[in-house]
């Protein structure tokens, strides 16, 4: 599933590939992806330049000439494709930009899942999803803000995309091992040192992510990720004892000798 890693990769594909380029046609492949109807759609982009991006979690924004916003959200299967050709268009591409140097942008999603629409404010449109802060650029002392007080545990309160935007399955298991926190602890139960710990590796998980281009298998082999994946697929590493359980309905992996339930 694309996270926010993932879709800061699509960012930056995009911002190569499309920026201040101009809009000349716009092909609707499938109008259940679409949050307006494909004629809106193609009418709100024509002509109009992609000037600006900007990335909240797990959603990317993408500033038109005219003011407005296409936005992107990338469902568990979606994905940017870039081509010259047409008879290149990807298989599961739903949304096409022709572009006025010749080149097309596709919107892929195998599942449907994914969304495109147009927004003429943002602020509002992040309001009207309840999107917290994008976890990469929020501060740490307006995270520790969002979790003071919570009852809830921790694991499911940095997976609600309200609380800190941005944060997925596994993001969330390698920062709560990396900062030695148990997934159950309740958030009211943590330390200041606790926080701060959490966003420290917050910080670090999703910088490291991003640099790596969400290639797991390239991570430094102290991540959990890293493990997992290494482990699985037979090659040799120092012993570890990690244990899956669930929290909150999501398969969750931790170190139950280094994230300690208090």
């Amino acid at each position: 599933m694309p996270e926010l890693p993932e879709v800061a990769t699509y960012q930056k594909l995009f911002e190569q590939a499309a920026l201040h380029r101009k809009v000349v046609s716009v092909a609707v492949h499938e109008p259940r992806v679409v949050l307006v109807s494909p004629e809106t759609l193609a009418e709100r982009l024509m002509g109009q330049t992609f000037v600006g991006t900007k990335r909240i979690g797990k959603q990317l924004s993408v500033e038109l000439s005219g003011g407005a916003w296409l936005t992107l959200h990338f469902g568990m299967t979606g994905s940017l494709r870039y081509y010259r050709d047409r008879e290149d268009t990807p298989r599961f591409a739903k949304v096409v930009w022709s572009l006025d140097d010749g080149f097309f942008v596709a919107f892929c999603c195998p599942r449907i899942l994914g969304r495109v629409g147009v927004a003429d404010d943002l602020e509002a449109f992040r309001k009207k999803k309840k999107l917290g802060e994008d976890a990469q650029r929020i501060t740490q002392e307006a995270f520790g803000q969002r979790l003071a007080g919570r009852k809830g545990l921790i694991k499911p309160l940095l997976l609600n995309q309200r609380v800190v935007a941005g944060l997925g399955n596994w993001i969330v298991d390698e920062i709560l091992y990396q900062a030695k926190v148990h997934p159950m602890t309740p958030a009211n139960q943590l330390s200041e040192s606790d926080v701060a710990r959490m966003y420290d590796k917050m910080q670090h998980v999703l910088e490291t992510a991003i640099r790596h281009e969400a290639r797991y298998e390239d991570f430094p082999r102290d991540f959990l990720v890293t493990y997992r994946w290494l482990e699985r697929d037979g090659h040799p590493l120092q012993q570890k004892n990690i244990e899956r359980i669930v929290v909150g309905g999501r398969s969750t992996y931790y170190c139950p000798d280094e994230q300690l339930l208090a």
